[in-house]
């Protein structure tokens, strides 16, 4: 028999991700100048995003994926990109790249 109270990991911290997350979803969720539109879409980064490498993140396919306008998403992508919770990378192309930024909430 499986116990909801077994000690055990949060599953961040399973996959590697733990602490880092922990202080970004705190301070993410402190920010009273992010909207609920910002934090779907840094919702949806970090299924796609990391820390360490940049990739391609296209405002066309997170604004089909949430279903938002694409204006909607260009102007949370550059909210985040301003507090320093994603770094934009060199362009690929007409394609920005992105990654996470390990330092946010510390």
């Amino acid at each position: 028999m499986t116990s909801l109270y077994k000690a055990e990991k949060p599953v961040f911290e399973r996959v590697g991700f733990g602490k880092k997350a922990r202080e970004i979803h705190r301070a993410l969720a402190r920010d009273t100048e992010l909207d609920g539109v910002d934090l779907r879409v840094f919702l949806y980064l970090t299924s796609c995003l990391d820390f360490e490498n940049y990739l391609q993140a296209p405002h066309v396919e997170i604004a089909e994926a949430l279903g938002r306008r694409k204006e909607h998403i260009t102007r949370s992508m550059a909210k985040l990109k301003a507090k320093g919770i994603v770094i934009a990378g060199p362009k690929v192309g007409r394609s920005a790249v992105w990654r996470l930024n390990p330092n946010y909430g510390k």
